[in-house]
């Protein structure tokens, strides 16, 4: 396995991870045995047998439940939370953030309004402020974020 975070600790402290194959419903894959490698995770799950099995989980994103991720420093974030904040804009809510994109370049919060659907990049100047306890993204930045549709 490949973790988002190289340096976590957490997968070896995990009994299962979730998942879905393909477009498949999600299902609990169950940590047999885990250990770390270089950059990644060697790990053994119930039920998966040989290569063939293992191949067929390729590329699978796993997920862990929220309450198990452990508390970040300071001004950090989980992007899973920035997921339902409000987006403000000048005084006033724009939209909500529907989901988050994560392209090589740069992170955007896909954000859904009365205006349409638009890609807020998660930095300045667009991004001035966030506060996921309070429940909102303030962005600096807003007519230029182009409109992708209804």
């Amino acid at each position: 396995m490949h973790p988002f975070n190289a340096e976590s600790k957490l997968l070896g402290e995990l009994d299962a991870v979730w998942g879905a194959e393909g477009e498949g419903p999600e299902r609990r894959f169950v940590i047999e045995k885990a250990r770390r490698a270089a950059k990644y995770w060697i790990v053994t799950f119930e039920g998966v047998r040989g290569r063939d099995a293992a191949d067929a989980l390729r590329g699978v994103e796993l997920r862990v439940e929220r309450e198990r991720m452990p508390d970040l420093p300071g001004d950090e974030v989980y992007l899973a939370d920035l997921e339902g904040l409000e987006v403000r804009f000048e005084g006033r809510v724009v939209g909500e953030v529907s989901q988050v994109i994560t392209y090589p370049s740069v992170v955007c919060l896909e954000v859904r309004g009365e205006e349409g659907t638009r890609e807020l990049p998660l930095v300045p100047p667009w991004v001035a402020e966030l506060d996921v306890a309070e429940g909102w993204v303030r962005c600096e930045s807003w007519d230029d974020v182009p409109e992708r549709g209804r």
